[in-house]
């Protein structure tokens, strides 16, 4: 692969991509049959991308004989690459792996590249996807979807819940009751009370 003439070079997505890796050298050589790599290789790589193709998957594969500073530039070289190739896209170095897809979920993705025999790239190209094609495939939209509704009702059933303390906590109205005005010489009984001058004609 021809070097960049920077030093340093940052793909679309802010990667950064090591002066001696080409990116339009690569997409040109992916161009053709999915595959970039060295020619004695080539051949189980796109046995790999066929099996892939049938089963619904676009998938690209890269072979760099070069180590990188840090293990995370092959997947920066991955993402650069999937912006214009679309699909899965793998970049195998020495000793590593990494990857970026639209197809694919990272989880899936790191889930895959655990224990690869990245040594031999065919055999990690086929392990890849044979990993990913046997998980199930999870509806994120449809979870993610659920999880909002579960934080909304949640959040309604936490304000219904304050409302019924507040209310229990809340003293009540006292009640009016009806008093009975006292009057002077009043009994409680029905009828008035004979004056003095009825009670002597009685009497007589």
């Amino acid at each position: 692969m021809a070097p960049n003439a920077s030093t340093w070079a940052q793909s679309p997505a802010m990667s950064i991509i090591p002066a001696n890796v080409d990116l339009t050298a690569i997409e040109a050589d992916l161009a053709g049959d999915h595959v970039a790599a060295p020619a004695d290789i080539t051949p189980r790589l796109t046995s790999v991308v066929s099996e892939a193709k049938d089963k619904g998957h676009d998938m690209y594969f890269v072979v760099l004989s070069e180590s990188q500073p840090k293990f995370t530039y092959f997947r920066d070289i991955a993402t650069a690459l999937q912006e214009e190739t679309g699909g899965t896209v793998v970049v195998f170095g020495p000793g590593t792996v990494g990857s970026a897809s639209d197809d694919f979920s990272r989880v899936q993705l790191e889930q895959a590249q655990d224990n690869l025999s990245t040594s031999n790239p065919p055999v990690a190209a086929q392990q890849l996807l044979d990993r990913m094609t046997d998980q199930p495939q999870v509806p994120w939209t449809v979870v993610t979807i659920l999880l909002v509704l579960v934080v909304a009702l949640g959040a309604v059933a936490a304000r219904l819940l304050g409302r019924r303390r507040t209310g229990a906590a809340a003293p009540s109205a006292p009640t009016e009751t009806a008093s009975v005005a006292s009057v002077p010489g009043n009994t409680g009984g029905s009828g008035s009370a004979p004056d003095d001058g009825e009670q002597d004609r009685s009497n007589r």
